[in-house]
């Protein structure tokens, strides 16, 4: 019986550790977050809320009698806004305003629309059912916090772009048909970004005819990076439709490296509404996520220890883990013979790189491919691919 008694304690230990990462407990850590004006924290705080309840309500149950406005899209909004994030921002107070009509996500709308930066926003009376610390002092700055570094510079294009492929959309809950025009338009997306080199839907669906696979079959990861081992592409997309009966949609994808079958970003997106200007504004925004996700960044070789390769841009800086680099060598300038103009620089493929350990100011990275005749040497060049 004490046995009986002693898991009983422990299971309810459990339930309640596990209280703290509900929905509405994300949304009010994602308020604090914005209190302090951490709006990094305060995205990954919203998001997760959103991932367990979608939809932005101004009243809704939390437990028992007890009741809070919820606006995790609109507050999501604002905290991009505020990181300069204007397309993130616009996104989610549209969701918002379909949903949950309020004056604040309407006002910052509009903010996103204007050239100047941020206005501050009016106080507002805030009313007393929700769970929100003083959010008018979260936007008195008006100049929007950008906490990412950036390359400084134009970025130099060296060797190939990123390879991808983008599978069929698993279906849940929606039509086959869009699916297909998600699938169309996340390839047409990812093209005009003009980031990556995307392969031709045909191209792709004569492979999987040829190996007799189906959308229900390119689900596992592993068998996803063979495929596109065998399409030539560095990294696979795959990714699921889901519908809702009152219309909405959600997205999910992730790009798979195709050497190691591992997930390099995996982003999600939501729309309230599944006609077609909505699904091609979302997977709009879902394209420009990976893009910002996979950014092409430029730095310098910093050591060499065998097949390990260091370089001196890490996390803040953007690279990620599974990301493939490019190793070149500048050499003499190139001139204009009558005019003089400096036209370029000589530039040498010397191989490529894929980082296995992003540090925060610096990453290491495994040698991939050399070229003959090359040696990659401290104070190379790399560019991400």
């Amino acid at each position: 019986m004490k046995k009986v008694l002693t898991i009983s304690f422990l299971v309810l230990i459990l339930c309640s550790t596990l209280m703290a990462d509900e929905w509405f407990q994300l949304y009010k850590q994602g308020l604090e977050a914005m209190k302090h004006k951490d709006y990094r924290l305060a995205v990954e705080k919203f998001e997760s809320a959103l991932r367990q309840e979608g939809t932005d309500k101004p009243k809704v149950r939390t437990y028992g009698m007890h009741f809070i406005s919820y606006y995790p899209n609109r507050e999501l909004g604002i905290a991009h806004f505020y990181l300069g994030n204007i397309s993130d921002a616009r996104h989610y107070l549209q969701i918002s305003l379909s949903q949950a009509p309020s004056s604040r996500a309407k006002e910052y709308l509009n903010q996103t629309s204007q050239n100047a930066g941020p206005i501050p926003p009016v106080a507002k009376k805030i009313p007393s059912a929700v769970v929100q610390p003083n959010i008018t002092e979260a936007v008195k700055k008006p100049t929007p916090e950008r906490t990412v570094r950036k390359p400084a510079g134009k970025i130099k294009r060296v060797g190939e772009r990123m390879s991808v492929a983008v599978l069929p959309f698993e279906n849940k809950g929606a039509s086959r048909d869009l699916g297909d025009i998600v699938l169309d338009k996340m390839i047409t997306a990812l093209f005009n970004e003009d980031r990556f080199r995307v392969i031709e839907r045909s191209q792709l669906e004569a492979i999987l005819e040829e190996q007799k696979l189906g959308a229900s079959g390119l689900l596992d990861a592993s068998t996803a990076a063979e495929l596109g081992r065998g399409l030539g592409v560095d990294a696979i997309i795959l990714g699921s439709v889901a519908a809702a009966p009152n219309g909405a949609i959600s997205l999910d994808a992730r790009a798979i490296d195709t050497e190691t079958a591992m997930i390099i970003v995996a982003h999600d997106a939501y729309s309230a509404h599944s006609d077609a200007q909505s699904v091609k504004n979302t997977v709009d925004y879902l394209a420009k996520k990976f893009v910002s996700s996979l950014p092409l960044l430029q730095g310098t070789v910093i050591r060499i220890d065998g097949g390990n390769v260091m370089v001196d841009v890490g996390r803040t800086g953007g690279l990620k883990k599974g990301v493939k680099c490019t190793i070149y060598r500048e050499g003499k300038q190139i001139k204009h013979p009558v005019t003089g103009e400096i036209l370029g620089v000589e530039t040498t493929i010397i191989g490529e790189i894929q980082i296995t350990d992003p540090f925060d100011k610096y990453a290491s990275g495994r040698i991939t491919r050399i070229n003959e005749g090359q040696t990659i040497k401290v104070g190379d060049k790399f560019v991400t691919k």
